[in-house]
């Protein structure tokens, strides 16, 4: 038993390592393939040409230089390269090289011809591939990052019109034309053997719908698990999906998460140009925000959390100037949807047009005595070149000020890397965020609510571990999440999904943030020793579904010590999941959820 065991893992390591090796290899090759393909054509002509000069001069005969050259170009099609006599071995490397190539260049033709039938039938060896339903522009810019960096993509698209089709073809994805929530379609498109699903059509029940069929198909299949990702154009409706399936009760083999590019595209720009750094309590808070569609308010809401959890509940609130032709009604809109923003940030809103007189002047930077005293300026507009103009108006009050000024812009391109090839001397302060460059990379796009609850997880844990000076030459879960191992990931990543099951035992659900105060959230203490208990027993099961052993830890070893029932667990390892229970409220809200308890039937009589 133990002999099978071994060679399973030796096995599985193998799979792993030649998957990784072949997405190095495809993506090399996909830069280099014609390079190589045209060197070698001219490789095989020129040798041919040396070749049969050679060898005629050997045999005494004379041949003019348009019959050696016929000759050669023969070689490609098996013509001219049997002959009898002493083969030079510039003419034995032409006549195997050229018609290589040839062979080479023909299968790639008639795969351009007849690419739809090649396409279905490689589509049968495909595994852990990516599959997408929806090829508008966010498709298509997910469908090459995935192929740069080695993924196959299968993608499905209704519209058999598309322009993007043969762009997606070209990049090297397989397409299929066809209703996404055809049951039968999933099916030939590989669902059941992918490794992710990520619905991003523009019609929010097309997507939702996707994943139904979809869990449909793998349940009860015993594969390895799904990943499904359904985009919602809807930032509340995202929110609201979200926290319903973080809340039920979860399928071995499905896991499903819901993003929206506004809401991730926010989160994400903070993160590289933050209102307030962790821990920071120097007083830098008066933001202006131009232009409040969605994006703008999920940049408004996560900027006061940012600014919340660097702060703490004491810290000065936000100043935040709201910009927009109609700032005054979309402000209030939001009061109202997120009453808990007054706590943390002052809104300003002022109304004016982005090309008025009053904007180009800009006194909302300015202070009663005429100082600048705005720490960053977030542009928010939807039309890329409308808002790079923004931008550069009050980029001539604040270039000499130090004043950061970010442009979200649609495309990465274009605009945006005029302005990042610009960025210094009279530039210097001015920075493009492409956001649908940016958000259709699968490091980001895949790193959704579970993902984030998961990083959260791991950064407790790490920061433990540091405390009590474990490091990863003994422990190889003690490092950064960057450099954790991927089956360290997968079981964070388990843990956060199954945080709704363990609310349901204690008659507790999740619901939309909107309490500051619900970070501090706490369970009695029979609530959290039992389920402290029951976050053990799932831990342990997984742990040994994946054939993990009692033992010593030990590198590169399946190995623990805790692999016990939680009677035989130390006092430390309880107090381990006790602390994950306890600090789950914290976890959730970084995904925009609190927990609130249900009221008790006796409650309600």
């Amino acid at each position: 038993m133990r002999i099978k065991k071994t060679v399973f893992r030796l096995l599985t390591a193998v799979r792993g390592m030649s998957r990784s090796v072949r997405r190095r290899v495809r993506r090399i090759w996909g830069k280099v393939e014609w390079p190589v393909i045209g060197s070698a054509i001219v490789l095989a002509l020129v040798l041919g040409l040396i070749g049969f000069s050679r060898f005629f001069t050997a045999l005494g005969e004379s041949r003019s230089a348009w019959d050696v050259f016929y000759l050669t170009l023969q070689l490609f099609v098996l013509e001219s390269g049997s002959v009898s006599g002493p083969v030079t071995w510039e003419l034995q490397v032409a006549r195997f090289l050229a018609p290589t190539v040839a062979a080479y260049t023909a299968v790639k033709a008639l795969a351009a011809i007849f690419g739809e039938r090649f396409e279905r039938f490689w589509l049968r060896f495909y595994r852990d591939h990516v599959v997408i339903c929806g090829l508008g522009r966010k498709g298509l810019l997910l469908a090459r990052s995935l192929r740069m960096r080695g993924d196959d993509v299968v993608i499905i698209e209704d519209d058999a019109e598309n322009d993007r089709i043969e762009a997606a073809r070209v990049h090297g994805a397989v397409v299929l034309v066809g209703d996404s929530r055809d049951t039968q379609l999933l099916a030939k498109a590989g669902v059941q053997k992918a490794s992710h699903l990520v619905a991003v059509s523009g019609d929010d029940g097309v997507n939702a719908e996707v994943a139904v069929q979809a869990r449909s198909l793998v349940a009860g299949t015993g594969s390895a698990s799904l990943s499904c990702l359904v985009h919602v154009v809807d930032p509340q409706l995202c929110t609201m999906l979200r926290m319903q399936e973080i809340g039920r009760r979860k399928e071995a083999t499905f896991r499903l998460d819901f993003f929206n590019v506004f809401e991730s595209g926010a989160r994400t720009l903070l993160g590289e140009h933050p209102v307030a750094k962790e821990g920071d309590k120097t007083f830098g808070g008066h933001v202006v925000v131009v232009g409040l569609g969605q994006f703008g308010e999920n940049l408004v809401t996560h900027a006061a959390r940012d600014w919340r959890s660097a702060r703490g509940t004491k810290g000065d609130r936000l100043r935040m100037t709201i910009i927009d032709q109609h700032a005054h009604s979309l402000t209030e809109s939001l009061r109202l949807r997120c009453p808990w923003l007054p706590q943390v940030c002052g809104l300003e809103p002022l109304e004016m047009a982005f090309e008025s007189r009053e904007f180009s002047e800009a006194r909302f930077l300015f202070d009663s005595q005429g100082r600048i005293d705005v720490s960053t300026v977030y542009v928010c507009l939807d039309d890329d070149a409308l808002g790079l103009s923004t931008a550069l108006t009050l980029h001539r009050h604040l270039k000499r000020q130090g004043v950061k000024i970010v442009v979200r812009m649609v495309h990465g391109a274009g605009l945006a890397s005029l302005l990042d090839d610009a960025r210094s001397g009279e530039f210097a302060g001015l920075h493009a965020f492409g956001l649908l460059e940016r958000m259709c990379n699968p490091e980001l796009l895949f790193a959704g609510a579970y993902e984030a609850i998961a990083r959260e997880i791991h950064k407790e844990y790490h920061a433990d571990e540091k405390r009590k000076g474990v490091t990863r030459e003994t422990n190889e879960a003690a490092v950064p999440w960057e450099e954790l191992a991927e089956h360290f990931r997968e079981s964070n990543r388990a843990q956060a999904a199954h945080i709704g099951d363990k609310l349901a035992d204690v008659g507790c659900d999740l619901a939309p943030l909107t309490d500051w105060e619900a970070e501090l959230f706490e369970f009695d203490v029979d609530e959290v020793e039992a389920l402290a208990q029951t976050e053990h027993e799932r831990w342990m099961a997984e742990r040994l579904s994946d054939d993990w052993e009692l033992g010593e830890k030990k590198k590169g070893r399946k190995t623990n010590p805790y692999l016990v029932d939680w009677e035989e667990l130390d006092e430390e390892q309880k107090e381990r999941d006790r602390m994950f229970i306890r600090k789950s409220p914290r976890f959730l809200a970084k995904a925009g959820l609190q927990i609130v308890r249900l009221a008790r039937e006796s409650d309600s009589q």
